[in-house]
């Protein structure tokens, strides 16, 4: 096939951004007067100049691969002025019999009715003329039109493997070497909206130097190298469009022979192991991205899905996130998931222990924990606590897998904080009941705290202290119908007491318990 663009056997390809290819279809119309003047208007153009359906020439050597069509041209140029000479010329099938049969319209200056080929972005019409083929009637009447009018050429340029671009201000061919001119990159600036720079045109995140040796990013990219021109194209995942087909934006404003050969196109996207080049990866889904079936995020996405698919059937251990492939390297892996510490430590541990493929997109620290919790889970918490009754209770806990590790170091710094407690054989009543719930505080957390409160002593003493811890969690408007005016009164001149002793360090704690006894009046001491 000559260009992707061009369909030897119906039309553009390239107006059918659809999943299944249709034929194009052609059908008359009345002309709205806006159409049917543009193309007398571009007859008469033609009548002054019929040249203008033809690529300029770079050279005079390039030129000879036209001759033969500029003399054709010429000689239908010559009856312009003739009426029935051009009649008998229309009836040829060639780009002259095309000229020939638009050249007609100069005569009676109308085109009531036009013929116009519908395709999925929209119609193209024409005024059917004589026998000429109508991609060439269409190439002539829209000589104007940098897309349509590469129809009139196709044919030769594909018989002779010739070299043609076509953008808003110039149509031009270079004959058998590729040399696209600096306006056409200036044009495609625009059409790919990406600058030109450093024989590459680059998104904002993707360096030249980067596109151009194919380097591993922190995210996936397209990359196309248009060969005959040793341009470099490249666009992330990010700025890819969900309708957009970079090869659209080009081959539709180009013939080039062999055009599946002149573009290598590839995804690169490290999902196999973090040392390969990317030149170990195979571009998948070709034939659907040249035929309009995908976009180029669709393109993008699917070859990494596809990746990584070939990455969980294999049996060797690799780290994947997001596309990116981090080998074996758990530290890496976990950096790159940006976890609280708690959850650093976890994915550490159980990923050193996975040995199977690890890959994942758009995730969170815990959905990882999640998957291989039931496995692991317990055995990490019990490095993290020495009681096992503690350890199930955890593990039997309906939350999350990064909850339960926090309770879990919770549980452990409180551990730590208890163990540095001071000790007593024995406490008056008062006393012991105010440690409990301290104590109870700062190993299991305000929930236990608040079941070790209502086991207090049944007198006003009692009653007040645990009123002033209640204070201190919030709770006391709760419960306040509970209590007399003089226990809640005195609850609260004793909650700054409770709030000291909930929060005090280990070598205070006796001090501000016997501060706590004191405040309620009584002489009690604590050893």
């Amino acid at each position: 096939m000559f260009a992707t663009y061009f369909n030897t056997s119906s039309f553009p390809i390239y107006h059918r951004m659809v999943k299944k290819q249709q034929r194009a279809r052609s059908f008359a119309r009345t002309a709205p007067k806006s159409q049917e003047k543009n193309l007398i208007e571009n007859a008469k153009a033609l009548k002054e100049n019929p040249f203008l359906v033809l690529p300029e020439c770079t050279e005079n050597q390039n030129k000879k691969y036209f001759n033969k069509l500029r003399k054709r041209l010429e000689k239908v140029h010559r009856y312009r002025d003739d009426a029935t000479k051009l009649e008998k010329l229309a009836n040829k099938k060639g780009l002259d019999g095309a000229l020939a049969g638009t050249l007609l319209l100069t005569f009676s200056e109308k085109a009531p009715y036009l013929a116009f080929v519908k395709f999925s972005t929209g119609d193209v019409t024409y005024a059917k003329r004589g026998k000429a083929d109508k991609e060439y009637l269409i190439a002539v009447q829209h000589f104007d039109d940098p897309i349509l009018r590469l129809l009139g050429v196709k044919d030769l340029a594909s018989k002779k493997k010739l070299y043609v671009y076509s953008w808003d201000n110039g149509f031009f061919s270079t004959g058998k070497i590729p040399n696209p001119p600096k306006e056409f990159f200036h044009f495609l600036e625009k059409k790919l909206d990406a600058p030109f720079k450093n024989e590459t045109f680059c998104c904002n995140h993707i360096t030249p130097d980067q596109a151009k040796n194919k380097e591993f990013l922190d995210y996936y990219y397209l990359r196309i190298y248009w060969k005959s021109a040793q341009i470099t194209i490249a666009v992330c995942e990010s700025c890819a469009s969900s309708i957009k087909n970079t090869m659209f934006n080009i081959s539709k404003y180009i013939l080039v022979p062999k055009f599946s050969k002149d573009f290598d196109i590839e995804v690169i996207a490290q999902v196999i192991r973090y040392t390969d080049s990317p030149s170990t990866h195979e571009t998948s889904f070709l034939r659907e991205y040249l035929s309009g079936e995908l976009s180029d995020l669709d393109f993008i996405r699917k070859n990494v899905k596809n990746r990584e698919d070939t990455v969980k059937q294999s049996k060797e251990k690799v780290l994947v996130l997001d596309g990116i492939s981090y080998g074996s390297d758990v530290h890496r892996f976990v950096e790159a998931l940006h976890p609280k510490s708690t959850e650093k430590a976890a994915l550490e541990f159980i990923l050193e222990k996975v040995e199977e493929p690890v890959v994942f997109s758009n995730t969170t620290p815990n959905k990882i924990l999640e998957k291989y919790w039931t496995q692991y889970g317990k055995e990490f918490l019990d490095t993290i606590v020495d009681n096992q009754d503690m350890v199930e209770s955890l593990i039997c806990l309906d939350d999350t897998p990064s909850n339960i590790i926090a309770l879990a170091y919770d549980y452990k710094q409180r551990r730590i904080i208890l163990s540095h407690l001071p000790s007593y054989e024995s406490l008056p009543p008062l006393a012991s009941f105010a440690d409990r719930v301290a104590r109870t505080y700062k190993t299991f957390g305000e929930k236990s705290a608040l079941l070790e409160i209502k086991k207090c002593p049944d007198n006003p003493k009692g009653k007040s202290i645990a009123y002033a811890f209640l204070l201190v969690f919030g709770k006391g408007s709760e419960v306040k119908w509970r209590y007399s005016k003089e226990e809640l009164e005195y609850g609260m001149f004793l909650k700054q007491y409770a709030q000291k002793l909930l929060d005090a360090k280990p070598e205070e704690y006796s001090g501000l318990l016997q501060g706590l006894l004191t405040a309620s009046g009584l002489s009690e001491v604590v050893p």
